[in-house]
């Protein structure tokens, strides 16, 4: 299991470094506004990816506190994905599309904005690590799967700028 937990931590690392290297070759000709939200969108992706180091350092790590650490932060990588999945999916597919765009930036910043909750971890960290406790596999499958789609996702972006140029 560690040996695929760290497979998939590769991949999707491997995945989101990709997309930003194709979004960074065309920075310079996004209009302002949208090379501010890629900033943002930058940030996102560092905290994320760091999330995802620690997860693999942590799962080879001897101890179910460190294999707990290292699956919630899986967990959380994934949830920061997901909250900026629609955001994300917009901004690759206008950017690869046409790079003189104009984005409601308002919108996107508000969607930003509520990306910065950090509510689902204070809320639920407690049932997960409950649930670790009694389902140590299922939480492993989770983090795994979890890992995989991000890389998934970045991957589907990262096909959007070499079918679309």
């Amino acid at each position: 299991m560690e040996k695929d937990f760290k497979d998939a931590v590769e991949k999707s690392t491997k995945a989101m470094k990709e997309l930003e290297d194709k979004v960074e070759d065309i920075a310079e000709e996004l209009s302002d506004s949208a090379g501010e939200l890629w900033g943002d969108f930058k940030k996102k992706f560092a905290d994320m990816s760091s999330k995802l180091d620690g997860a693999s350092e942590n799962i080879s790590k001897v101890g179910d506190e460190t294999t707990l650490q290292a699956h919630l932060g899986a967990m959380e990588a994934r949830d920061k994905m997901e909250g900026m999945k629609k955001e994300i999916e917009e901004f690759v597919t206008k950017v690869s599309t046409d790079a003189q765009i104009t984005l409601d930036t308002a919108t996107l910043q508000a969607h930003l904005a509520k990306m910065e909750a950090e509510d689902f971890w204070k809320k639920k960290g407690k049932g997960i690590t409950e649930d670790f406790n009694t389902s140590r596999e299922s939480v492993e499958k989770l983090a795994v799967e979890a890992i995989l789609e991000i890389g998934s996702f970045f991957e589907k972006l990262g096909a959007n700028f070499s079918v679309k140029k």
